[in-house]
Order: structure tokens, then sequence, then C-alpha cells
């Protein structure tokens, strides 16, 4: 399954998985939000950076390994203050959003992407997955 495929099912995933929080609410609100604000925060980030390819702008060519932990560590209590629902919506819309532009890729603007070894901005399935899981994990 291509990237695009593999995108769309594991958004349709999500989709069905924020709806059912609205029924079955998770024993860890807290970790749940903050997982999914994670989550839409790094599609957003994702989807900036491709209009960004898109458009003949290319990211800064390196960050630190360190980079997106600290990131992560800094934005950790703000998600975790979410309520689970709202962080849900964010992550649905921010998951719509960049899979518009993964679909929208030209061919040699995903060959620039692929040669900067920036595919992890196309595979947002990878990013989803682990999310996905904690979510049908039993509570």
């Amino acid at each position: 399954m291509q990237p695009i495929e593999r995108n769309r099912d594991t958004r349709r995933r999500l989709v069905a998985a924020v709806a059912a929080l609205a029924e079955r609410p998770a024993a860890d609100p807290s970790a749940v939000a903050a997982a999914l604000a994670q989550l839409a925060f790094w599609d957003r980030w994702a989807e900036q950076l491709l209009r960004r390819w898109r458009s003949g702008q290319l990211p800064p060519p390196s960050v630190p390994p360190w980079y997106d932990d600290a990131i992560n560590s800094a934005l950790a209590d703000q998600w975790g203050a979410l309520d689970p629902d709202a962080a849900g919506r964010l992550a649905v819309a921010a998951a719509q959003a960049v899979d518009h532009e993964v679909e929208q890729l030209e061919s040699p603007v995903l060959a620039a992407i692929t040669a900067a070894d920036e595919l992890h901005l196309v595979r947002r399935y990878a990013y989803r997955e682990p999310v996905l899981s904690m979510l049908d994990a039993p509570a």
C-alpha cells in the first residue's frame, strides 16, 4: 500500500477512534488528549513544511537530533490539559489537512523530499499508528 492509501486508512481509523471517545471515555483522559494533540501538532507541522516545499521555499537544511524531543517536552503540559474531544477534533482536522497536501505533491517535489530524506512528512500513517494502538487498547 502506498503512503497516500496508508494515510487515508489511518485517517479513517482516527476519525472512528475519536468518535468512539464520546461514547467510551478514556481511562486516562490527559494521556489521550496529549497523544491526540501531539499528533495534531506534528501533522500541522508537516502540512506547513509540505506547503513550503511545494512553493519552492525549502525548509532549513537540518535541525539538531534533539529538536523534536525538545518541542514535545515543551508542549506536553499544554497538550495534556486539553479536553480529549477537543484534541481529537484537532487531530482529525490536521490529518485531513496534511493528507490533502500529500495528495497534491507533484513528482519533482516528491523527488526532492525523498532526496532530502524527509519522507516522514509524507508518511503520516507512521505517526498515527501508535496513537491508534493506544486508543484501541482496552481501558
